[in-house]
């Protein structure tokens, strides 16, 4: 995977000492003393390799291994948090409790229990893309997840009730909006996802396996097989790749990506526009990598990053 491409490198500077609120994430709590025995039977992810000192990224699939969603998940203080977009939290709390039924676990949305925000610190980190865990710190009750990213990112997160202190930690960095967080998370790969692609995604085609968020040696879960089967068992055809178009335009989620001829070879995960530009994580056949390749309906030409 490529965290180093020219234009990630030319916005480091740009993008050292920022400050974002995550107000497009939510919260699910998890809690009872089942709770890791039920999201380790339902998520990508191992749970054994959730810490209080260490996070991950993770998938929820269907038992035909299609995603539901894609989020953090990690230890804070005795319950689970799962941060995820918005759109599509509702829906993972009513799929997901279907589950916990059978589980000494409670799940509750407590998105306004928590205050949630992204920072960058005022050098670049080192740190490996092959990690399969995100670090955290514990500051005093205030968390920091780590991401595995070229800009040194982190998110910080605190009860609602301390804030002002996770604020005031903050103080001397540079309010950025949610375009710059969007940016930086997809340029390390990050394949979140609203609900237009709910059930729509196979994990490995949009790169969960790439960001260590799934788990070949756990054992079972909902969708393993099929999850199993695509990594084991053939060669993968489709990749998820950074490009950009040189220009800012609106893409819908799921926007197909075509060839020359009309031919349609792929579709968008996320994008985010920063710097003049509209990037793109997309999800690409394999004979198409080496192709002019154009998104969306107005066929807006695109290059490819990796």
């Amino acid at each position: 995977m490529n965290f180093t491409n020219q234009d990630a490198i030319q916005h480091i500077p740009q993008l050292q000492n920022i400050a974002c609120e995550l107000g497009g994430f939510g919260v699910i709590q998890i809690s009872g003393e089942d709770s890791h025995k039920l999201l380790q039977g339902q998520l990508t992810c191992d749970m054994n390799l959730v810490t209080e000192e260490q996070a991950s990224l993770g998938g929820y699939c269907s038992v035909k291994g299609r995603l539901h969603s894609i989020f953090y998940i990690m230890k804070f203080e005795q319950s689970y948090l799962m941060i995820l977009p918005k759109d599509n939290l509702q829906h993972v709390l009513e799929t997901l409790s279907k589950y916990a039924a059978f589980y000494q676990s409670e799940l509750v949305d407590a998105s306004k229990d928590y205050e949630l925000w992204g920072h960058t610190q005022k050098a670049p980190g080192n740190h490996s893309t092959e990690q399969e865990v995100l670090t955290v710190s514990n500051l005093d009750g205030i968390y920091d997840v780590h991401l595995n990213s070229l800009f040194n990112a982190s998110i910080l997160i605190s009860r609602k009730e301390r804030a002002s202190e996770l604020v005031n930690m903050l103080a001397g960095t540079t309010l950025a909006d949610k375009n710059a967080w969007d940016y930086i998370e997809l340029q390390a790969h990050i394949p979140m996802f609203g609900k237009a692609a709910i059930e729509h995604h196979l994990p490995h085609n949009v790169g969960l396996h790439q960001v260590g968020a799934v788990s070949f040696t756990k054992g079972c879960y909902t969708g393993q097989e099929i999850v199993a089967r695509m990594h084991y068992r053939g060669k993968l055809k489709t990749h998820a790749v950074l490009s950009y178009i040189d220009s800012v335009v609106t893409l819908e989620e799921l926007s197909k990506v075509y060839s020359e001829g009309d031919k349609n070879v792929g579709e968008l995960i996320r994008a985010a526009v920063f710097d003049g530009k509209t990037y793109c994580l997309i999800s690409l056949k394999e004979q198409a990598l080496e192709l002019p390749i154009f998104i969306g309906e107005d066929k807006q030409p695109a290059k490819i990053l990796d």
